[in-house]
């Protein structure tokens, strides 16, 4: 028996169909259909009443529910547990001031609700000196304007953001045209 055969049969209950189920599960009714016969076949017991209008549990799968949604519950603290035990100690982000200005307080905050246990230092600067910090090992993350790509860094653009030159037209030394190199 495999946990995801008890949350197939726990949902099965709850739909009250295993067409409704199956959709829900983003699943085939016939493959929902067969897990379910398999698991009945495992426990040498018939757990749903089949009809054309839907499945109504046995007696013996009103039993097995109950049990399921406990099981199911259990386990689930287990993983909840374990991924809390392992996120905890000091994590070290950098920002630039801009955006430390707008983001910093509710980045903390929400660090702090989601991950308790984990005490988050963030550093304002320069993005070019967050880089320098990220190097140098004293940065695990940090948010940067510009990154040139490092083997020791994992990258991932956030945004791109557009750029505009705002001058008059008659200003001395305008770059002629659309655009402007930098």
């Amino acid at each position: 028996m495999e946990l995801r055969q008890l949350r197939y049969f726990v949902r099965v209950v709850e739909a009250g169909s295993i067409g409704r189920a199956a959709m829900s599960l983003g699943m085939v009714t016939s493959a929902l259909s067969q897990q379910i016969s398999r698991l009945e076949g495992e426990l040498s017991t018939r757990l749903l009443q089949r009809s054309a209008s839907g499945v109504v549990p046995t007696d013996a799968g009103l039993a097995f529910f109950r049990q399921a949604q406990l099981a199911l519950r259990h386990a689930d603290d287990a993983v909840q547990a374990a991924q809390q035990a392992r996120l905890a100690g000091h994590v070290s982000v950098g920002l630039p001031s801009t955006t430390a200005a707008i983001l910093g307080a509710p980045y903390a905050q929400a660090m702090n609700a989601r991950y308790p246990d984990i005490r988050l230092h963030l550093v304002e600067a320069l993005s070019g000196h967050l880089s320098d910090m990220l190097n140098g090992r004293l940065l695990d993350l940090a948010v940067v304007f510009h990154a040139e790509s490092a083997r020791r860094w994992s990258i991932m653009p956030l945004l791109d953001e557009p750029l505009f030159l705002c001058a008059r037209p008659d200003m001395p030394g305008l770059p002629p045209g659309e655009r402007a190199a930098l």
